[in-house]
């Protein structure tokens, strides 16, 4: 059993699709967009073993990281491939080294070496995992505000629809998320500038991704649109949200329609990390997640 990685691409999309369609670990990094979109921008790759995915990240220097088997794999093929991947490891003359790991998994990684491992968590790339059935409802306390938020934009804007993204409107997200970026993107913020042009790209590919999508609108066009892809049977990533933050509610408004047409199968809504932005980090909290996914590096201990 060898691992033969190569470079993903949109074409990819059915491929990893039937792969992960059986995956059960709910981080955020193992949507099929996830992996296809942000692939360039995190030197990653990715290699098949029957129906068990592992992907490679490669940092500038060379140093490799490998994530842990991904997709219908029994505990007994993860063990084999988790083997194939410390081969990997010496034959490339590097130690061990896997990214992306949560608890479920190094439960897994403790077990079959015991002591051998270590695994640092980083707070920074905690997922924030919601219920599906709270963000729909918005009920409780917590969310008061939100409610507000969404009552104020109903009264302002009684006009408004909430339409599925299809092909007969996607072209409006495009101009929409253009004229987004002209308003929100700074120079030499390479993460912000790389993230509007994937958002471009997962617009045109959506179907190839097997990504769904909504979009608010008022009388003056388009002003919301969030498009997200499934990670597990139970649980859905958000991948892009995007709204004009100058109309008030836009925002939470967007967030509740979508999950209520199009996300009635799922019970957990992934909305990804904060990356330790202050105002993203404040803003995630506000919705009351059910738990944080918490994930970090695992490496062989001294």
């Amino acid at each position: 059993m060898k691992l033969d990685f190569k470079k993903q691409t949109i074409a990819d999309g059915e491929r990893l699709w039937k792969i992960l369609n059986n995956n059960s670990y709910r981080g955020c990094e193992f949507s099929v967009a996830n992996l296809i979109l942000w692939s360039g921008f995190y030197h990653t790759e990715y290699a098949v073993t029957g129906d068990v995915l592992v992907t490679k990240q490669t940092s500038e220097d060379g140093a490799v990281r490998l994530s842990f088997p991904i997709g219908a794999g029994d505990d007994k093929e993860e063990l084999q491939i988790f083997e194939c991947e410390l081969e990997y490891f010496r034959t490339i003359g590097q130690a061990p080294r896997f990214g992306m790991i949560d608890h479920v998994m190094m439960e897994k990684i403790e077990r079959w070496y015991p002591d051998r491992f270590q695994w640092d968590t980083e707070r920074n790339w905690a997922d924030y995992v919601y219920s599906r059935e709270q963000l729909a409802s918005l009920a409780g306390k917590k969310l008061h505000g939100k409610r507000n938020h969404i009552k104020r934009f109903i009264d302002r804007h009684p006009e408004w629809k909430y339409e599925t993204i299809t092909e007969d409107n996607v072209e409006e997200c495009i101009c929409m998320a253009k004229e987004w970026c002209r308003q929100h993107c700074v120079q030499e913020d390479d993460e912000k500038e790389e993230e509007a042009h994937l958002v471009n790209r997962a617009l045109r590919s959506f179907r190839t991704l097997h990504m769904k999508g909504g979009l608010l609108r008022i009388k003056e066009g388009v002003i919301a649109f969030t498009l997200g892809c499934p990670i597990t049977k139970d649980t859905f990533d958000v991948n892009f949200e995007k709204a004009f933050g100058d109309i008030q509610g836009a925002y939470p408004m967007i967030n509740q329609q979508f999950v209520l047409h199009e996300l009635q199968d799922y019970t957990y809504i992934n909305r990804e990390e904060d990356l330790g932005i202050e105002g993203l980090r404040k803003a995630k909290l506000s919705y009351a997640p059910v738990f944080l996914l918490e994930k970090g590096i695992v490496f062989e201990k001294n």
